[in-house]
């Protein structure tokens, strides 16, 4: 005689329906036993959205004034900085880089939003178009997203990796957050990229490195020009540099023993550079573990103009919307670029837009705005330039509209964009910088003519 399970199933059914009730009490995520319980919803569709008013604060800019209002359809900079015109140097060099007469390099450190060059390789390309320039900048030895990365072809193989995520204790990490030291068989191989049209061929290679004592060096271009160079022994990051008419591809092998490398620069003697440094799951928070005197070392080697912060994903996780620890946090870590980078204006980014589902639809994270605050107060606090991404995505419940837009702009975990979206976003930024070169020239042309 067959048993009848229909009432143990009635009763599994009601108790998951219990669980599944108690959890939607919780509107935040929460650890149990170690465990990272998500937010659950199963009355979503019943229970209207918190209204919960986010209380407004206010900073006073002074970069946008009533007489050069903001042109629509760009986001300009903010500017919480002491001084008038904070990017004048920057773009003084800009427009002499145009004549070929000098370079512009700037540092862009990230979370996963623009990793593996997603939107910076768009916004790289148009600036060098505009500007000069031929060649991707810094890259790293090693790479987990190297075959996703379109702005160069990147592989690698006998090296041990170290990075502010894994191991934040490190005493010789580089600017990007990582150092590797080479194994038996090591080599390191850059190819150009026909994906941007800055990115096929460069003049320059450069290799960062410490080392205890003094090493060599093979490295081979384009396949037939072999060279052997010397690695002075050095206890802070140095470079070594090679050049030829046109280098389409390079290829290196280390020894081993008491050799630290930071990375690789393909580039031009002149030019504009944005050096991606951008690392998932980097809250901002993590490079701090970078020792001043190695980031100080590698201003030296490469003089940056600019230094661009962009985070946020990885607190918009955050299951309150009191970020007051995070402000602290992240004013320590500016003091600390301050003191490596003395006369460098640093520009902060807001959060983009990320998305859940609540009521049947993907709509803004509640967190968002909070965090967004909380961002334009870390600028205001510490006197950084400051752009707001969630607006030039488009605002509230832009990221589920990138995501659905055909083609998409972005991915379905309605978080990250995808390259499409990365362009979107990266001609977004470059508009408005190139608003800030406008400005500058009106003003220079102005004061010409009262000279004359």
């Amino acid at each position: 005689m067959n048993k009848n399970y229909i009432p143990q199933a009635f009763y599994f059914t009601l108790a998951i329906a219990g669980i599944l009730g108690i959890l939607s009490l919780f509107g935040k995520e929460r650890s149990i036993l170690g465990f990272a319980i998500k937010p659950v919803g199963i009355f979503s569709d019943i229970i209207k959205a918190d209204s919960t008013e986010l209380k407004q604060m206010h900073f006073k800019d002074t970069l946008t004034s009533a007489m050069e209002p903001c042109p629509s359809g760009i986001i300009c900079f903010r500017n919480f900085t002491a001084e008038k015109y904070p990017l004048d140097k920057l773009l003084d060099r800009l427009l002499k880089v145009k004549e070929k007469k000098c370079k512009v390099r700037i540092a862009w450190y990230g979370d996963s939003f623009s990793d593996g060059d997603i939107l910076v390789s768009d916004l790289r390309d148009t600036l060098q178009s505009l500007y000069g320039g031929n060649g991707v900048g810094f890259v790293p030895i090693t790479s987990e997203i190297a075959g996703f990365r379109q702005s160069v072809i990147h592989s690698f193989g006998g090296w041990n990796t170290s990075s502010i995520l894994a191991n934040p204790g490190a005493h010789q990490l580089g600017i990007s957050g990582f150092s590797y030291t080479p194994d038996s068989g090591n080599y390191v191989f850059y190819k150009g990229s026909t994906h941007f049209k800055h990115t096929y061929s460069f003049n320059t290679f450069r290799l960062f490195y410490t080392s205890a004592s003094n090493q060599k060096v093979r490295i081979v271009i384009n396949k037939k020009d072999n060279r052997v160079l010397d690695l002075a022994a050095s206890s802070t990051p140095a470079m070594i540099t090679v050049q030829a008419d046109t280098i389409r591809q390079v290829i290196a092998r280390m020894n081993q023993g008491g050799l630290t490398c930071y990375g690789a620069s393909l580039e031009d003697e002149t030019g504009i550079y944005i050096d991606n440094f951008a690392i998932k799951g980097n809250s901002g928070l993590g490079l701090q573990a970078i020792q001043e005197k190695n980031l100080a070392a590698f201003d030296s080697l490469l003089h940056y103009d600019l230094i661009v912060l962009q985070f946020g994903l990885n607190v918009s996780n955050s299951p309150t919307t009191d970020f007051t620890a995070y402000v602290k946090g992240m004013s320590r870590l500016i003091n600390r670029l301050k003191e490596a980078f003395p006369s460098t204006p640093i520009l902060l980014l807001s959060v983009s837009d990320r998305s859940q589902r609540r009521q049947g639809q993907f709509v803004t994270m509640p967190v968002i705005p909070f965090l967004i605050q909380a961002q334009e107060k870390i600028a205001f606090d510490n006197k950084l330039l400051f752009w707001n991404l969630f607006e030039a995505m488009g605002g509230e419940n832009s990221m589920a509209q990138f995501a659905n837009a055909r083609p998409a702009l972005a991915n379905k975990d309605y978080t990250h964009l995808n390259f499409a979206g990365g362009r979107k976003i990266g001609l977004a930024f470059a508009r408005s910088f190139i608003h800030e070169v406008g400005n500058f020239q009106k003003r220079r042309n102005s004061l010409a003519a009262i000279r004359n």
